[in-house]
């Protein structure tokens, strides 16, 4: 009888160990270990997993003295890309596109040059963006280097060139990503010649580095946008009819549930900024309608749902 029941324990601890072996390979083996794998694993996931987040990108103004073959018209095409290969589910506007909004254009500054992230965040939400992506080309320079040891030592060109990006939240107007890239290249003596002489238009080198540049930072920003739950905006609400900045292309389904969160108390912050507090639930609305980037909606519970809330998918 002892000999039955610790075979009965062994197979039991062989089926839990079994169970366990397979469930560690299909986490490290990702969504790709099986089709039926895929299936039963990958599609358990929160209905706003499903829903496309949309970003908008300015063009990137050029702050340096020189011209790099129009930098500030190409530079957001090639982050767009790189933004799109990491991130394929993301929507993005770029000037480029067809109805592309003239409110992101020309972001709105204040007389010190700084954006009105406030008015940006309102901007974007009535287009129905997560984030709002712009950037400058702050500086280029060129230095000569001594490299090697000893006799081998030689002289060594090289251009130094820095990009600012920063994406801004549309719910808080507050930015979700800040960085600065610096990157240095190795030059011919003529490239550096070119430079000193304000001829970067001529270095060939410069311009694909620039371009290159675009693939690490658009990873960053899909990385960054992907962190951020996905939320639409109340635009027009007028009796037991809604309208918000998202539609079809978000994903949205008739039936869809959404939660609806106060979103117009602003907070002060440091030197005058201003940003969106994220406030209470206030109700719930269903989608009833769907155009590509609308939606309508009905009241589903809430005694007031105002134009410029947040709403959020319901899990």
């Amino acid at each position: 009888m002892r000999f039955y029941y610790s075979k009965i324990f062994n197979q039991i601890l062989v089926v839990i160990a079994v169970c366990f072996l397979f469930s560690f390979t299909v986490l490290i083996a990702g969504c790709s270990f099986l089709p039926a794998i895929k299936k039963i694993v990958c599609d358990i996931k929160t209905p706003a997993s499903d829903l496309r987040k949309k970003i908008g990108i300015s063009f990137f103004e050029n702050r340096t003295f020189l011209a790099v073959n129009n930098f500030e018209e190409i530079f957001h095409i090639k982050l767009a890309e790189s933004i799109k290969e990491r991130c394929p589910d993301i929507i993005i506007i770029k000037p480029e596109d067809m109805g592309y909004p003239d409110q992101i254009a020309e972001f709105p500054q204040f007389a010190s040059e700084r954006i009105d992230n406030l008015v940006l965040a309102k901007t974007g939400r009535e287009l129905g963006l997560n984030a709002i992506v712009t950037g400058s080309l702050i500086d280029i320079c060129g230095n000569k280097k001594n490299k090697g040891i000893l006799w081998f030592k030689n002289t060594y060109n090289f251009i130094r060139f820095q990009i600012v990006v920063e994406a801004y939240d549309t719910e808080t107007g507050a930015k979700i990503f800040d960085d600065c890239f610096d990157y240095e290249i190795k030059v011919e003596e003529s490239d550096l010649n070119n430079l000193r002489n304000g001829n970067a238009n001529e270095i060939s080198a410069l311009t694909d580095a620039l371009l290159n540049a675009s693939i690490p930072i658009g990873e960053k920003i899909c990385d960054a946008v992907s962190m951020q739950p996905w939320k639409g905006c109340v635009i027009s609400s007028c009796k037991n009819k809604i309208i918000i900045s998202s539609g079809k292309r978000s994903g949205l389904i008739p039936g869809d549930k959404l939660e609806v969160y106060d979103s117009g108390n602003i907070f002060d912050g440091k030197d005058d900024r201003k940003f969106f507090i994220p406030g209470p639930k206030i109700g719930e609305i269903m989608i009833t309608a769907l155009y590509p980037d609308r939606a309508e909606a009905t009241h589903v519970s809430g005694k007031s749902i105002k134009t410029g809330s947040v709403v959020k998918i319901k899990e």
